[in-house]
């Protein structure tokens, strides 16, 4: 039996950053997409996201906390440097990836010029019945807090002009090495693999554009994928 039950649509780059690290990490899972956003209501009352993770009898909800459950569960190989200031470094710029980088993606999403095809993309989670209506529920729910958080109010070109600057930015940060801060991946790698993941996923073919432009993280999204996969 598995240990661990992983409930989430993989179009979620916090989905996609937890299978990928309990695939390099060996822990044995079953993941499955939720039936409905209700379910995943029911799962996870406190904010209604995905994923969750279910431990036995412990659910837990947000990434970064199931991350350090695998942590708990099988210490090796690690996802934090045993450095404490390397460790420091990977944990800000996880909590970047989580925290800024999605809603840089997120404004990609949901702007005018890639809105069909993210409700496209998302409208199967929703009740049949309510399925025609998807769009302008979407937009009116979800693609307005892009524009509460205030990236989702710039000009498309001016938004696609600003990923690319983070992504040059993530390429120094990388420089030399094959993952972010240390030879081999770690919290930092598969928050922004997630994300990335997502990115290049069909509804921001402008995002998918960028990361072929800079090899550099095109070539590190792929030593990612190969540690996971073993």
């Amino acid at each position: 039996m598995a240990d661990v039950e992983i409930v989430g649509a993989k179009i979620s780059p916090f989905v996609e950053k937890v299978v990928r690290a309990a695939e390099y990490k060996k822990i044995a899972f079953t993941h499955r997409d939720p039936t409905s956003f209700g379910e995943m209501a029911k799962l996870n009352p406190v904010t209604r996201k995905m994923p969750v993770a279910i431990f036995g009898d412990v659910m837990v909800y947000d990434s970064t906390f199931i991350l350090r459950e695998f942590e708990e569960l099988a210490p090796d190989p690690p996802l934090l440097a045993a450095d404490a200031q390397v460790a420091a470094a990977q944990r800000q710029l996880e909590d970047w990836s989580d925290e800024a980088l999605y809603w840089y993606l997120m404004a990609l999403r949901w702007a005018p010029e890639n809105e069909a095809r993210t409700v496209e993309q998302v409208a199967v989670y929703a009740p049949r019945a309510m399925r025609p209506f998807a769009a302008p529920i979407f937009r009116r729910v979800i693609a307005r807090t892009t524009k509460a958080q205030g990236l989702g109010r710039l000009p498309y070109p001016v938004l696609v002009r600003e990923v690319g600057e983070r992504l040059d930015d993530l390429v120094l940060l990388l420089a030399q090495r094959s993952f972010f801060y240390a030879s081999h991946p770690g919290v930092a790698d598969f928050a922004l693999f997630g994300q990335f993941k997502a990115g290049c996923s069909g509804p921001t073919p402008d995002f998918e554009q960028l990361v072929s432009e800079r090899p550099t993280l095109a070539d590190w999204m792929k030593r990612v994928e190969d540690a996971a996969r073993g």
